[in-house]
């Protein structure tokens, strides 16, 4: 009941008796038989129901039972639930669509700075969804719907621009434009696996290519070896690595910007790296290979992002750790054909504790 004078309200009359699932026990339904009173204003004669704490209007569940049923539906998929608690799929449904919603994020505080992470999983085949997530504090303020730029945006324009001082995502421009719109006083950094993935994506690129070139004699140039760091090969590696160079060497310059690249990343300070990363860009520009050409022209559209690495070494290893767990809960839902409970249900599953799965 409110906090008022009692001369503000009075009792009007007594609710109908009704149960409500509260609890289990040993695998059986605990209800509560309210009995709650009516109370009335005296001035606007406005009517309202004492316990609203407990359970919410209409509810046949006690706060603290969908509490436990939304804290079973983290780890688990609904058929589960559903046998265990005996609470139906629409029931559990309309539950976490009531709790988990799309509001701003409610985990920035007061002079805290955010250090965002975004990236995209697949939500089913080629259908793919964005997640948002903090890096430094380690939390998941969103998983959205689509991986559309609009819904990004949107999405973002919730969260306080000027807290903003980092944002570290992938190399597509899309991406970096949308975020340079919302946040423009925070630093775009590329996250330095897809760097150094997208070199080796390059790199076995043109081995597939020069292999091809030679299919008449039934060429097999070893794949592993070339994406393997050359500081992680044995001495006999390495010579076979160089042998394999001086017998293609159309491949010399894909692998010698490969493992620059790999250096990029040794560096101890941003200039150190400024002066290497230069030095790449003016070799590959300097190329007479097209496709080396181009990636010397990606490598200098993307040298801030790449550079910005270094000040404060922020990464999106959290955020791809999130999508593993995202994939984890897909299989142990048997996967999820409504987008709209999708996001809800892979969101659930990042809660900290029972207490947070619901509201009070």
């Amino acid at each position: 009941m409110p906090s008022l004078r009692l001369g503000k309200v009075y009792g009007h009359s007594m609710c109908k008796p009704r149960e409500v699932l509260h609890t289990w026990s040993n695998g059986k339904k605990i209800y509560l038989e309210l009995h709650r009173r009516r109370w009335k204003y005296r001035d606007c004669k406005h009517t309202f129901v004492e316990g609203r704490e407990l359970v919410r209007s209409h509810s046949k569940l006690t706060r603290a039972a969908e509490a436990e049923a939304l804290w079973q539906l983290k780890g688990r998929n609904f058929s589960q639930v559903t046998r265990q608690l005996g609470i139906g799929y629409g029931a559990l449904r309309r539950l976490l669509e009531r709790e988990i919603d799309e509001e701003a994020p409610g985990f920035i505080q007061d002079g805290d700075e955010i250090y965002l992470g975004i990236d995209e999983h697949s939500f089913r085949h080629q259908e793919l969804v964005h997640t948002v997530t903090e890096v430094k504090q380690r939390k998941v303020p969103g998983i959205l719907r689509d991986d559309r730029i609009t819904t990004l945006k949107k999405f973002l324009s919730k969260i306080p621009r000027d807290k903003v001082k980092e944002v570290c995502i992938d190399m597509k421009d899309g991406l970096r434009k949308a975020v340079e719109m919302v946040f423009p006083l925070a630093r775009v950094v590329v996250d330095p696996f897809h760097v150094i993935a997208d070199s080796n994506r390059r790199m076995d690129e043109a081995r597939r290519i020069e292999q091809d070139m030679h299919r008449k004699r039934q060429v097999q140039i070893p794949k592993k070896i070339f994406l393997v760091g050359r500081e992680k090969l044995t001495e006999g590696k390495r010579q076979k690595v160089d042998a394999l160079l001086e017998k293609y060497p159309g491949l010399k310059g894909f692998y010698w910007t490969k493992e620059k690249i790999r250096e990029l990343y040794r560096q101890p300070g941003r200039g150190e790296a400024t002066r290497l990363l230069e030095n790449i860009i003016f070799n590959l520009k300097s190329a007479d290979d097209a496709e080396l050409i181009r990636w010397g022209n990606t490598l200098k559209c993307w040298r801030e992002p790449i550079l910005n690495y270094f000040d404060n070494h922020t990464t999106n290893g959290f955020t791809a750790g999130c999508n593993t767990k995202i994939k984890m809960l897909k299989r142990i839902s048997y996967g999820l054909k409504n987008v709209e409970v999708y996001w809800r249900k892979m969101l659930l599953g990042f809660a900290p504790s029972r207490s947070c799965s619901y509201t009070t």
